[in-house]
Order: C-alpha cells, then sequence, then structure tokens
C-alpha cells in the first residue's frame, strides 16, 4: 500500500481503491507518474547529486491525462448532491434548514467551479511542458547533427 492509503483518501477517492483496499491498477499507474514528477531523484533526475537533470515528457503527458480524468470526474462526480440538496432547500423554503441547504450548495458549486478551473489550468500546463521539452529536445539534436 502506498502513503495514499489513509481513511481521508479512500473516502475521497474511492474509484482508487479495490474491495480490499489495495489501489486498482489504474491508481497505481497514476502513482507511479505522481511520484515520478514529484521526485527530483527519479530515475536520470537531479536530486543534488550534481548528476544533472532530466524530464521525462511522456510522464508529463501521463499526468496531464489523469488530470484530465480527475477534471471530467469533478464536472459529474462534484455535483452529485445538486438534486437532493435542490429538493431539501425547495422543501423546506421557510426553515433555516433550507435557506442553509441553499446557502451550502452555492458554496459547494463555487468551489467544484474553482478548483476545477486549477485542476483544467494544470491540465494544459502539464500538456504544454511536455510538448514544449520534446520540441527543446528535438531541436537541441537537430542543431549537434546540422
Amino acid at each position: 500500500m502506498s502513503d495514499r492509503a489513509t481513511a481521508f483518501d479512500r473516502m475521497m477517492n474511492p474509484w482508487a481503491y479495490d474491495a480490499d483496499g489495495n489501489l486498482t491498477a489504474q491508481a497505481r499507474a497514476q502513482e507511479t507518474a505522481r511520484t515520478q514528477i514529484n521526485s527530483a531523484a527519479a530515475a536520470g533526475g537531479g536530486g543534488g547529486g550534481g548528476g544533472g537533470f532530466s524530464a521525462d515528457p511522456n510522464a508529463l503527458t501521463t499526468a496531464g491525462n489523469n488530470s484530465d480524468q480527475i477534471h471530467a470526474r469533478l464536472n459529474t462526480d462534484g455535483r452529485g448532491a445538486d438534486e437532493a440538496t435542490a429538493k431539501v432547500s425547495t422543501s423546506l423554503a421557510n426553515w433555516s434548514t433550507g435557506k442553509a441547504a441553499a446557502g451550502a450548495a452555492g458554496t459547494w458549486d463555487q468551489c467544484v467551479a474553482a478548483l476545477g478551473g486549477t485542476i483544467g489550468q494544470t491540465t494544459q500546463a502539464l500538456r504544454a511542458t511536455a510538448t514544449n521539452y520534446r520540441q527543446n529536445e528535438s531541436a537541441t539534436q537537430a542543431g549537434f547533427t546540422g
């Protein structure tokens, strides 16, 4: 099990765990991509030992694709309680509970929208960075052979 396997993570990301509480194959792949990006000492990476720096555009692309999947799920799963909350706020419109439910739903929707915007920007940045590394690598190689 990885460091992600906490009760909170299981609650927030039930899709990432099987019935036994272990990460699914998809979640392990995402964990590997996340670890590669977060680790300065990843295979061939820098890490301060004087070994230079390297970037893996494929890992960046994978992370961008994973981010895109999270973004898509956020737009559906993040709004899962909207209908039920609307019923509560409508049914109890004359009660403070109904007004509070409506206010909470509005705040939740704002948070989901803000998080979606951030995830969308992250997705684009990861993809653009992968593309830039590939283009720069090609240009550098062409400079040495030309």
